[in-house]
């Protein structure tokens, strides 16, 4: 007999949510009391997996449908309610460790599996990781992760074959691996110009569904950087490709140089960190300049010279100097 599904289950399972949300369900017998309610009645959800009822996979499969992943809006909370759920049930962390990995390398890969957050990048995986221990289980790393993707049939022998959207997702994702991840080093748009009709990397077509959804709940770009920035802060070693894709959109996809120029921006542009990370900038939206390529190589050649004086962003040409009010006091171009 097939297993409870999930999708049976929204409604219930929404008002369950709810109830643990705001407290009236606290205790782990009370949860699956509920639970059990909630799938009785529906083929299977009496059956056991290793000891772990049938019902309660479904529910833990619903949770993290719901969460989505770090950067969708309802991840945090969701996120507790799964932590509840699994420091309450010590069978269902038995059964997830046993495959812990490969279900984090299945998320990575956005295979169909059971359990499924999405994973676009190494911040997003970071913050996974972070969770997966708060829940109770077993530590994974990165490296592990990467492992279990590397091990599965088929995958090394499309790495070899430069199948350009395995590459891009994994080089976003474990960019700390790319000489194993993209041994012939093709660059980003070489990448993309092999990947017939897909003109973006997957990890930005997530952020613009996160960003699409994001203004249609009404949301402002600028407290959505801000929500961004207080997340990342303990983790400043780590580029977040999201925040920045957010600065882009700050400026309509515009480079700022071109702007102040008076010239219009042909092209990709790139974010750009005033202060180098390297020299313990920080990869925060009011260190972040939106640039063309021929402008950021400009800059990186010395030819255009970008500093901060105070809270004011200075561009110096030979000729002539302009100044900008850093991203968090620019007005929003969407």
């Amino acid at each position: 007999m097939k297993p409870v599904h999930w999708r049976d289950c929204i409604p219930c399972f929404d008002a369950l949510t709810e109830k643990i949300k705001i407290g009236v369900l606290i205790t782990g017998s009370d949860i699956q009391t509920a639970i059990q309610r909630c799938t009785a009645g529906h083929a299977g959800s009496d059956d056991l997996v290793l000891g772990v009822p049938s019902s309660s996979i479904a529910y833990l499969e619903y949770l993290f449908y719901q969460a989505g992943g770090p950067y969708s809006p309802d991840f945090e909370w969701i996120a507790i309610i799964i932590q509840i759920f699994f420091r309450s049930n010590p069978d269902l962390q038995h059964l997830i460790n046993l495959n812990a990995a490969d279900a984090l390398a299945n998320m990575v890969l956005n295979k169909r599996g059971r359990l499924k957050f999405l994973i676009s990048d190494q911040v997003e995986l970071w913050i996974i990781l972070e969770w997966w221990e708060r829940f109770g289980l077993i530590p994974v790393s990165g490296r592990q992760v990467l492992d279990a993707i590397l091990n599965k049939p088929t995958i090394k022998d499309r790495i070899e074959n430069g199948d350009p959207l395995l590459i891009m997702r994994l080089l976003d994702v474990f960019p700390e691996y790319a000489d194993e991840i993209n041994p012939c080093g093709y660059d980003r748009e070489t990448l993309l110009s092999h990947a017939g009709t897909i003109t973006k990397p997957p990890s930005e077509r997530r952020y613009h569904h996160v960003f699409i959804t994001a203004q249609k709940a009404g949301r402002d770009i600028h407290s959505l950087i801000q929500e961004e920035e207080r997340r990342i802060l303990p983790m400043q070693t780590k580029r977040n490709r999201y925040l920045a894709y957010l600065v882009k959109n700050l400026h309509g996809n515009c480079c700022q140089i071109c702007s102040v120029m008076g010239e219009e921006t042909t092209g990709p542009v790139e974010v750009h960190h005033i202060i180098p990370l390297s020299e313990q900038g920080k990869d925060l939206a009011e260190n972040m300049l939106t640039l063309c390529v021929p402008h950021h190589q400009a800059v990186h050649a010395g030819t255009i010279i970008v500093k901060k004086e105070d809270e004011t962003v200075i561009i110096q040409t030979r000729d002539k100097t302009w100044s900008l009010p850093p991203n968090n006091r620019v007005n929003s171009y969407v």
